[in-house]
């Protein structure tokens, strides 16, 4: 069964095959997007001490309908993750993470045919959040407590912050989000950071390695 950011991926991967073949846009038996990787400089790194942990080129190939034509569809996306070890409850563990996806963002007439680019930043967040690593997967009760501005691949955009809970050591721990989309070249990027509230530092850091992602779309 495919769940979490593979199943968004995929579903996403069928609707832009769909929205370009109703159009007659799409031609031949195999259609392909292709999303370059965005990641966080080593310079962002650093600056916060995180650490690259993951790098994943997760593709997305099935046989899907499109126009009334059965054709084949490959769709590659990038995950990039990051951690930092954090003392949490008395324990040194990694507890503050950071996740940068880049997806296909093919447009047509200045529409997304992708779409993840029509999603809130709560529902990508209920998406992707298994990017984080298990003590933030399945949260629930999760609300938007804030959102600012900031500059990431020279576009002003929006990162809003929820505000959850999570289990450390057997412990509730109240925990900050941060997402934020960003439309560069031909792809979408999303980035997803979180950590425990009660470090403010690290929500500085989130918006620090927003900044500093890295794109050549």
């Amino acid at each position: 069964m495919e769940t979490g950011r593979r199943a968004v991926l995929a579903g996403a991967a069928v609707g832009m095959a769909s929205l370009a073949g109703c159009m007659d846009l799409i031609t031949g038996d195999t259609v392909e997007f292709t999303a370059s990787e965005a990641s966080v400089s080593e310079d962002g790194l650093d600056e916060t001490e995180y650490t690259h942990v993951d790098t994943e080129e997760l593709t997305i190939d099935e046989e899907v309908e499109a126009g009334g034509i059965e054709r084949r569809l490959i769709v590659t996306n990038w995950i990039n993750t990051y951690e930092k070890d954090l003392t949490v409850q008395g324990e040194t563990e990694q507890a503050a993470t950071f996740a940068v996806v880049s997806t296909p963002n093919a447009e047509i007439l200045g529409q997304s045919l992708n779409p993840i680019a029509q999603l809130s930043h709560e529902e990508l967040l209920d998406e992707f959040q298994n990017e984080l690593g298990d003590e933030y997967d399945g949260l629930d009760d999760v609300e938007m407590v804030d959102e600012r501005e900031e500059v990431v691949l020279e576009e002003e955009v929006t990162v809003s912050t929820f505000e959850t809970t999570a289990e450390f050591e057997g412990e509730e721990v109240e925990i900050y989000i941060h997402v934020a989309t960003i439309t560069s070249g031909d792809d979408l990027i999303i980035a997803v950071g979180a950590h425990p509230a009660a470090l403010g530092q690290e929500r500085t850091n989130s918006y620090t390695l927003m900044r500093e992602i890295e794109h050549e779309g």
